[in-house]
Parts: C-alpha cells; sequence; structure tokens
C-alpha cells in the first residue's frame, strides 16, 4: 500500500473518532458502540496479556463468539475472563483452634525459628 493511501486511511480513522468523540456522547456509550467488534486470538491474548497458546487449549469453557470455525472475542467476553479467574484474598484467616481472626490482626510471632545447623 503506497504512503499516499495509507495516509488517507489514518486522516479517515481520525475523523472517524473525533466525528465519534464531537458527537456529544459520553465515553461510555462510544464503549458501547465499540464493544460488538471482535478481536481474534492474538489480540485478545495480547490485551489479556496471556500467552495466546492458553486461550485456544481453554476455549471450550471461556466465553467467545463462534462464527463457523471462526473465535472472536468482544470486550465483554474479555472482561468475563479476567473476572473468572479473578484472585480476591479472604478478609479473615482460619486458625488451628477453629476461631477465625482478620488477617489486619495479625502479628509475627515472638519466638525465634530454630535454625538447623548445617
Amino acid at each position: 500500500m503506497s504512503t499516499a493511501v495509507s495516509g488517507d486511511l489514518d486522516l479517515q480513522g481520525l475523523t472517524a473518532v473525533l466525528r465519534l468523540l464531537s458527537s456529544g456522547e459520553n465515553i461510555e456509550a462510544l464503549t458501547r458502540r465499540f464493544d460488538i467488534l471482535h478481536v481474534d486470538y492474538a489480540e485478545a491474548a495480547r490485551r489479556l496479556n496471556i500467552p495466546e497458546k492458553w486461550l485456544r487449549e481453554r476455549i471450550g469453557s471461556l466465553p467467545h463468539r463462534k462464527m463457523g470455525k471462526f473465535v472472536g472475542f468482544t470486550n465483554g467476553d474479555l472482561k468475563a475472563i479476567s473476572e473468572m479467574y479473578a484472585v480476591r484474598p479472604d478478609i479473615t484467616v482460619g486458625t488451628s483452634r477453629g476461631r477465625s481472626e482478620s488477617v489486619a490482626t495479625l502479628t509475627p510471632s515472638r519466638r525465634s525459628r530454630s535454625r538447623s545447623r548445617a
């Protein structure tokens, strides 16, 4: 593709973005308009910061769109995948005596650890 054609495409894209921004829509409305776009495995993996192979191996258990043999992901699918694997530490920890303590109240033991002499 020549640089003149490439420059025209870049200018058209910029014009489209400026037109959307000047339409007065808020950012949520703009993102909803772009939410219907599908991305492929490579782009989805890049956005999730994971290996593409990981996505391909687990596709049966992940939210996605399938059109014939083609797989695509929307922004909503990517958010759902991220939420599926969110780790939220529990704020209470069980103790050996069966009662639970808040993580914030845990303090290090004053007992010194025995050191092995090698």
